[in-house]
């Protein structure tokens, strides 16, 4: 009478079983394959095509730029440090200051809103303008809208579409006569 197993079927077993093994880390291996597979669809999905998507936002903004920097495709600014003195060429989208003691040259913005104190700022043509700090200079050519919160600021400037004050002790100096919304206190336009 044989054995129902015989040495054959033991070394059978055993070659099933080592290619099971062998399956079962294939297995894993295709899974992570097919999961870093998955999160590279979802970033390339997750773009306009151009680069820019979910994170543009975020790479399209120049935080604390160096002496100088080029505002490229309406890129935002935001500068945070105080002690700065920084120059922006090109087309600047929104450049927020909450740094103070300061100056910065802008080429052109959509908007400038300075939250800092003691801030210089250069510009040759921006659509809105708040002044929400104190005691800053802006030495403008052409602006749409000011908004002026802050108190004793100086502004200068060759066209002011629109001034309105809401804060004290403001002063406007400009070559064309803004309309004007006066809700603060001793504001004056010269």
């Amino acid at each position: 009478m044989t054995h129902p197993f015989s040495n054959k079927d033991a070394s059978m077993t055993a070659q099933i079983q080592q290619h099971d093994g062998a399956s079962t880390d294939h297995l894993r291996f295709c899974t992570r394959l097919l999961a870093l597979s998955a999160l590279c669809f979802a970033a390339v999905a997750c773009t306009d095509g151009t680069g820019g998507g979910i994170g543009t936002a975020m790479s399209n903004e120049l935080v604390d730029p160096a002496s100088g920097a080029t505002c490229s495709q309406g890129s935002n600014v935001r500068i945070t440090k105080s002690d700065f003195e920084t120059v922006l060429n090109g087309q600047c989208g929104a450049v927020v200051i909450t740094g103070s003691n300061g100056s910065v040259n802008v080429d052109h913005a959509e908007s400038i809103r300075v939250e800092g104190t003691k801030v210089t700022v250069l510009n040759e043509k921006v659509e809105t303008l708040e002044a929400i700090g104190s005691d800053n200079t802006f030495n403008m050519t052409e602006v749409g809208d000011a908004t002026v919160a802050g108190d004793r600021n100086t502004f200068l400037g060759r066209n002011y579409r629109q001034v309105t004050f809401k804060g004290q002790g403001n002063s406007v100096n400009t070559d064309n006569e803004p309309q004007l919304d006066d809700q603060g206190t001793g504001n004056k336009v010269i």
